[in-house]
């Protein structure tokens, strides 16, 4: 160092006495550039280097154009540039760098000894800056550079070494970008060409050992073969052993040793070496400058080394700290960095790792967020693309769990690509075969499809069979496919699918320690399988290991962690099994605690706490000789749970998604109100409870549709907030289409996720707003059905009935302008309701059996109570209707008692009331609202459908319209549609004030996709419950709706979806409508005699009574004939 400086020295004291225009001046200022550049080297004083570049300038600018040595002078021009852009990260200096390279090798001769090392420089540049950019072109430029400076370096020259070095360099990213292993096999081959060439003490060496080290690290993440590791761990730690500490590249090959490491812990668990690679990565933070580029990819590197280790040790402590150093990366790097992707592909996966620990709905967004950022920045030709779009997938499928939304896990299915990206005998391609397996197996308990549930066993059977028998995976993916098989087993009952689940689950805990993370999630999972065999074999033993493993896995598990509701949930179902096996008190007190501390986790997902207290509930309720104490619990836990039903589906979701999620509540509200009135409380407490807890998306949409011009009035900006955001919320969400390719595939996750932020920021915003406007004075109960004073004033024109039946007990709420009271029906028993309601029938003795029970356990004693019978009331009332649950399919209307011997209708329901249906309160009403906005003069328009492809021909359509169209003769304008499309029939309805469609319907599984059937083409065309209720009609007057079952929904029966309220939303005030196939000959004759009495009385609900009326006098013992048409609505 002494020598140098005197030499600097020298220099110094030599360029100041020379005179400007002397001809060695130049070559003095080269060489002090090049002494000071060497200073810098030693001190890392970033003013040497800046003065090396000044003196170098200056230096060429001295230099004639012609002059032998200019070439050379700017070759280490760039060189000090280069050099320069290492340390700041300055790009500008990094294009200086190349362009006084490229003019270096323009400057020189072919034959010249030096071309080869200005070549060698321009490749070194032209990579430094492809690394930056992850332009392809310059990349391939560096190969060429590099490949024509060895080819020019004669074999036994001393720098062909390092140019085999760098040329492996450059192939190395090559092979990293387009996956060619041929580039990789060569960067190695010339890696280890150089180690062993050159000597074992030059300087240089320890680079060329850190740079074969991370190539075969790529070797080894492409094959998996343990040996690369190994030997890419023994040359890197070479390389940090013969690298001093003060040294400018020291904390790079720490940190890349640290790197190496981590990977051999993810391959073996072994975590001293985990402990090694955080260890040798904090000091080399500690060792580089705040400023230094080198130091957000040490921060990135640690963090997720913290991430590794907190999920084998479960220290949330490292989870953070994981978070804090990969935010602190991606804050250090600019927007426009190809590193700054990494970093957020990185902090994505640690914000994963804290949802899953602490249930936060927001760390699941960032990760989505940042992930999807990253695939969207990434090249789809890159071998990285992939990685992150398997990751993304894995996140839009935790929240597709979380929320519910279908195109979340659609867009997920992405994995399709990413497992058809990956080679047959990579590494990764069994995690993402057990990924694409998982979002098959999500799919199947959407959609019921047995397909999708064997196609996620086969992949998880194939991601297994693709895992090293001692990968730390492994006993990961022997639990997936024992939880796909168990599900098959549930669905197939074949007792060989749960053996085999159950026989791999044990492996999977015999392969793990008793410390990983997993271990009380895979015990659950091994408890459940036990307990399912309990239950079909009776192996007393089974459940008594599945309460043993429940109880270790609630032991290990955090107090607040979101799994252990889940957990308690398992534990509190084998108790009770115990319970009910042996009869042991004790048991069913443990079972109600353990689901009492589930319901109490703040972190769990709703629905599962929601769920818990459905089943401490009804432990409480039903065991023997419950206390009034019990039912005083079971009661204040239901109404807490019935509070957070429409809190469990984001209104962000679309109806579809909200009713799945919705439909696995059914039947908790029913229970919540027979418990609070058995508990004793207030008639009104428990029909608060129904309309809270029942028709929850239907509901959410009249929050979008109702007036709030009092809100207008009184606080007008307000008032255009909400009723901007609820605008925005009223449109439907678009399904995202199935795709096959990476770049369509990103496309269209880009507009889906970019959608999905969009709508719930708008459902935030809209639920803040909600809560301002409730705290203005006379707006707290604003949108809510809540107050007495509304529930009764919507009784001012007739009462409204609410029939609910359960286990416990049975009731009708009956709601007058005066207040609200209840009876009990004792004979509307619940397994009455399941025998009567529960299935179909074509007998009409049959339907008359359920008819008389009808009447005498529902209706009778309701009208009786309302004073309506045995005496006739003149005028006669009007009643609305409300049937919970299967009652919904009840048809009131046409309960009856039957004479003996020739059958003929003695007492009936529309004998004694003007009989209405509404879904709820609130639905009726909105009804109310629209009844003063109606249009005249009435146009009606008519849809008929003599035949529909597939479908049975309905002969009596043409003489319906015909026979409407005299009825209704110089009293309306009729527009007939005959055979017309979906989309026609949306355009069409918003001109007129009365529909009415003669055609099939159909009543789907999914009640958002039940139908009628117009026509397009050749095929039929679906006019689908989601596409009607998006429509917001002018208060149209009525839609009839002349066709088979559009009033029947037998699934997710609490939200009462079903074409008919489909209407209803639409804004139509009136819907007539089905519960059953209608007879053709019965449509016609009741549409003419209804349109005949409205022309003569102008009221729906009388002309509906009196069609019914002639119906029922034409053929009074048939039932099915007469009885199945039903008024909706006002």
């Amino acid at each position: 160092m002494e020598d140098l400086e005197a030499a600097i020295t020298r220099l110094q004291v030599t360029v100041e006495a020379t005179p400007e225009a002397h001809p060695d001046r130049a070559k003095w200022l080269n060489n002090l550039g090049n002494y000071l550049s060497l200073r810098y080297e030693q001190t890392g004083d970033l003013l040497d280097l800046d003065a090396a570049i000044n003196r170098t300038e200056k230096a060429v600018k001295a230099t004639p154009a012609d002059h032998p040595k200019r070439a050379g002078r700017l070759n280490n021009l760039g060189y000090h540039f280069h050099r320069r852009y290492q340390r700041t990260g300055n790009l500008d200096d990094l294009g200086v760098a190349i362009n006084y390279a490229e003019a270096s090798v323009k400057a020189t001769p072919e034959n010249h000894p030096d071309k080869a090392a200005w070549l060698n420089s321009l490749g070194y540049y032209l990579h430094s800056r492809y690394q930056q950019s992850e332009d392809l072109p310059d990349l391939e430029a560096a190969i060429d550079c590099a490949e024509a400076a060895v080819k020019a370096t004669p074999e036994d020259h001393p720098e062909r070494v390092a140019r085999l070095n760098n040329l492996g360099s450059h192939l190395s990213s090559r092979y990293k970008r387009t996956g060619n292993s041929q580039d990789m096999d060569a960067a190695i081959s010339h890696g280890e060409t150089a180690v062993n060439t050159i000597p074992e003490h030059h300087p240089d060496r320890a680079g060329w050992l850190n740079n074969l080290g991370s190539r075969l690290i790529s070797r080894y993440e492409r094959y998996g073969n343990l040996q690369d590791l190994e030997a890419a761990i023994n040359h890197t730690h070479a390389a940090v052993k013969a690298t001093s500490v003060d040294h400018s590249d020291y904390a790079a090959r720490l940190s890349n040793l640290g790197s190496h490491l981590r990977s051999r812990y993810e391959r073996t668990g072994v975590l001293q070496d985990l402990e090694a690679a955080i260890d040798h990565t904090e000091t080399a933070v500690k060792a580089s400058p705040e400023n230094h580029p080198i130091r957000p990819i040490l921060l990135n590197n640690l963090g997720i080394y913290f991430n590794g280790r907190y999920e084998k040790t479960g220290d949330v402590q490292d989870l953070e700290a994981a978070i804090s150093h990969a935010e602190t990366a991606v804050k250090a790097t600019p927007d426009g960095h190809p590193d700054r992707a990494t970093w957020l592909h990185n902090l994505g996966g640690h914000l994963s790792s804290k949802y899953k620990r602490d249930g936060d709905i927001q760390d699941l967004e960032a990760a989505t967020n940042h992930t999807e950022t990253a695939v969207v920045a990434t090249p789809d030709d890159h071998p990285i693309w992939p990685v992150r779009a398997h990751n993304l997938g894995n996140y839009l499928s935790s929240r597709y769990d979380r929320a519910g939304n279908l195109q979340d896990l659609l867009a997920s299915m992405v994995g399709r690509i990413t497992v058809k990206a990956t080679p047959e005998d990579h590494p990764d391609r069994a995690a993402r075969l057990n990924s694409l397996g998982n979002r098959f197996h999500s799919r199947y308990e959407r959609n019921g499809n047995l397909q999708d549930l064997e196609t996620a066993i086969s992949h998880a059977e194939a991601a297994i069979k693709a895992s090293p028998e001692d990968h730390p995976d492994r006993p990961m993916l022997l639990t997936t496919l024992g939880i796909h098989l168990k599900d098959r087993y549930k669905r197939t009952r074949k007792l060989q699918d749960l053996e085999a689940a159950i026989s791999l689950a044990e492996k999977a805990m015999k392969e793990i320690p008793q410390d990983h993370p997993d271990h009380a999630a895979w015990l659950h999972n091994l408890g459940n399988r036990l307990h399912s065999r309990f239950e079909r074999t009776g192996n007393l033993e089974d459940l008594e290991t599945a309460i043993k493993y429940a109880m270790t896995a609630v032991k290990e598990t955090p107090e607040d962690h979101p799994d252990r509701a889940a957990q308690l949930n398992s534990l509190g179902s084998c108790l009770r099994s115990r319970y009910r096996r042996g009869g042991d008190r004790q048991d069913l007190e443990l079972a109600i605690a353990a689901w009492f501390s589930s319901w109490s986790i703040q972190t769990a997902l709703i629905l599962t706490r929601i769920q818990a207290a459905s089943a401490a509930a009804y432990a409480l309720i039903f065991a023997p000789a419950a206390t009034s104490q019990d039912f005083s619990r079971a009661c204040s836990l239901l109404h807490d749970a019935t509070h957070l039903i429409p809190l469990a589906t984001l209104r962000s979701l679309g109806r579809e998604d909200q009713q799945h999620i919705l439909g696995k509540l059914t039947g908790l509200v029913s229970l919540a109100a027979a418990v609070s009135l058995q508990a004793g409380q207030s008639p009104l407490q428990a029909l608060r409870l129904q309309e809270l807890g029942r028709s929850v998306t239907n509901g959410q949409l009249l929050d979008y549709r109702s007036d709030i011009s009092n809100l207008m009035e009184k606080h007008p900006t307000l008032a255009n907030d909400f009723d901007s955001l609820r605008q925005e919320l009223d449109v439907p969400f678009s399904p995202l289409e199935s795709s096959d390719t990476a770049m369509n595939k990103r496309l269209q996750i880009q507009a889906q996720q970019s959608a999905t932020r969009r709508r719930n920021n708008v459902s935030k915003d809209l639920e803040v707003k909600l809560k301002e406007i409730r705290e203005k004075p006379g707006f707290e109960t604003f949108l809510r059905a809540e107050s007495e004073e509304y529930l009764l004033s919507t009784a001012q024109e007739g009462p409204i009935v609410v029939l609910n039946a359960t286990e416990l007990r049975s009731d009708a709420i009956l709601v007058t302008e005066a207040q609200v009271t209840s009876i009990t029906l004792p004979d509307l028993s619940y397994a009455s309701v399941g025998k009567y309601l529960g299935t179909s029938t074509d007998d009409n003795e049959v339907k008359r059996e359920m008819l008389e029970w009808l009447w005498k356990a529902a209706v009778q004693p309701v009208l009786r109570k309302l004073g309506f019978y045995p005496k006739q009331v003149d005028p006669l009332p009007r009643i609305w209707w409300i049937g919970v649950g299967l009652l919904a399919q009840a048809p009131i209307h046409a309960a009856a008692k039957f004479t003996t011997g020739t059958v003929k209708v003695k007492v009936t329901t529309i004998q004694y009331c003007l009989p209405s249906y509404t879904s709820t309160i609130r639905a009726l009403k909105y009804s109310r609202s629209h009844q003063h906005q109606q249009h005249e003069p009435a146009s009606i328009l008519v849809v008929t459908m003599p035949t529909t492809p597939g479908a049975g021909p309905l002969s009596g359509v043409i003489k319906e319209a015909d026979g409407i169209k005299n009825s209704l003769q110089n009293l309306s304008t009729v527009e007939v549609l005959e055979k017309p499309t979906a989309e026609c029939v949306l355009q069409a309805l918003s001109s007129h004030s009365y529909a009415h469609f003669a055609c099939h319907g159909v009543s789907s599984r999914n009640p958002a996709d039940s139908h009628l059937l117009p026509v397009k083409g050749t095929d039929v065309d679906k006019l689908r419950v989601e596409d009607i209720a998006a429509l917001k009609l002018p208060a149209p007057r009525l839609a009839y709706l002349s066709a088979c079952n559009t009033a029947n929904s037998t699934t997710f029966m609490d939200e009462v979806t079903h074409i008919v309220s489909s209407f209803h939303i639409a804004g139509f005030v009136n819907v007539i409508g089905t519960l059953w196939p209608a007879e053709d000959e019965a449509c016609h004759k009741m549409a003419v005699d209804f349109y005949t009495a409205l022309r003569k009385t102008d009221n729906v609900a009388a002309s509906y009574r009196n069609a019914i009326l002639a119906l029922m006098k034409q053929k009074p013992a048939q039932p099915l004939y007469w009885a199945p048409f039903i008024h909706f609505g006002a």
